[in-house]
């Protein structure tokens, strides 16, 4: 049914676009990517998997006019030892379905399925555009990812660089993703970003989400800061959250906190050194997790990187496992 709704959604953008008197003035682009991964994890089978295939569709038309459609295939298992070659499973969604409505040059109306403006590495989380494998806990477990609604950006006139974004999704988010990091849906999220800069040298944010879990008398509450600076000789991105959970089943704590810091310096021939160290405690559980993680990406160009990295963690490892990872990573 929801894929019906996709197909309905596009042939009457197509329907509206051909009735436009500027087809002239009318720019569609076309891109994508593709990482494989490569990984071997303690106490888990030796692995080769396409992590994501990924296929956007944009086009900008006019004020009123701005679609963006991702198609994504992901978790595609290729080889496994003990089982060898295998080729039996995929997985199939729509990750982003939006249009945008730009009233002026400070003021954006985004209406459909987007990602959450929750943090920097989930604005930007393709593949090539990221220095590792592994994505750290602090930016996917304890919130939205994704928002089923709309959105209004707001360029401030007093503040130079700054933005605000304020998010709302009324009911459930659309053709659901469902992610490794979480064990949960959400129905009604609302929120909110106060971007203090944002530009190619630095980003810094103030990120604030309510969430309703689905099926469930969970809510959750999160306030967290986004840093980022890229030097000459070398760039540091980390991120602290907060994350105030309301729940009758919680039993430990009563809340999600904790952040990481991570470094890179580029060396000779395109290579890059990667480290980073990340604290994250779980209001659902006993222990907390400390993770560290050290690599190396091969990066000619910002559209190609090849990683590999060893992860150590201590404590829970279900969401970030100890073991050697590589991948490579293309965006055409």
């Amino acid at each position: 049914m929801h894929y019906l709704i996709v197909i309905i959604f596009c042939l009457v953008q197509t329907k509206v676009l051909a009735n436009e008197s500027f087809f002239d003035e009318r720019q569609w682009f076309i891109s994508g990517y593709l990482k494989l991964n490569f990984q071997v994890p303690e106490h888990k089978p030796t692995a080769i998997e396409i992590d994501d295939l990924s296929l956007f569709v944009s086009a900008k038309i006019n004020r009123w006019l701005n679609p963006f459609i991702e198609a994504e295939i992901y978790s595609v298992p290729l080889w496994e030892s003990g089982q060898g070659i295998r080729i039996d499973a995929a997985n199939l969604t729509i990750e982003r379905l939006y249009n945008d409505f730009k009233f002026d040059t400070k003021n954006t109306l985004r209406l459909g399925k987007f990602l959450a403006p929750v943090s920097r590495w989930n604005i930007i989380h393709a593949a090539p555009l990221v220095w590792t494998t592994n994505r750290p806990i602090t930016t996917t477990y304890s919130y939205a990812n994704y928002i089923s609604g709309i959105k209004l950006h707001h360029e401030i006139d007093l503040l130079t660089g700054h933005s605000i974004e304020i998010y709302w999704q009324p009911y459930e988010e659309f053709l659901v993703k469902p992610l490794r990091e979480q064990n949960r849906y959400y129905e009604m999220v609302a929120g909110a970003a106060w971007v203090l800069k944002d530009d190619l040298d630095s980003y810094y944010a103030i990120n604030y989400q309510h969430a309703d879990v689905k099926q469930s008398d969970e809510t959750r509450d999160t306030l967290s800061l986004n840093a980022y600076l890229q030097h000459s000789s070398f760039e540091v991105e980390s991120e602290l959250l907060v994350t105030w959970v309301d729940s009758h089943q919680i039993q430990v704590h009563d809340q999600d906190w904790g952040g990481y810091v991570q470094l890179s310096v580029p060396i000779p021939l395109d290579l890059h050194v990667i480290s980073r160290y990340e604290h994250f405690e779980f209001a659902d559980r006993k222990s907390a997790s400390n993770s560290f993680l050290g690599g190396l990406v091969y990066r000619p160009y910002s559209k190609l990187s090849l990683k590999v990295e060893w992860q150590q963690t201590f404590g829970v490892v279900q969401k970030n496992n100890t073991g050697l990872f590589t991948s490579v990573a293309v965006m055409f």
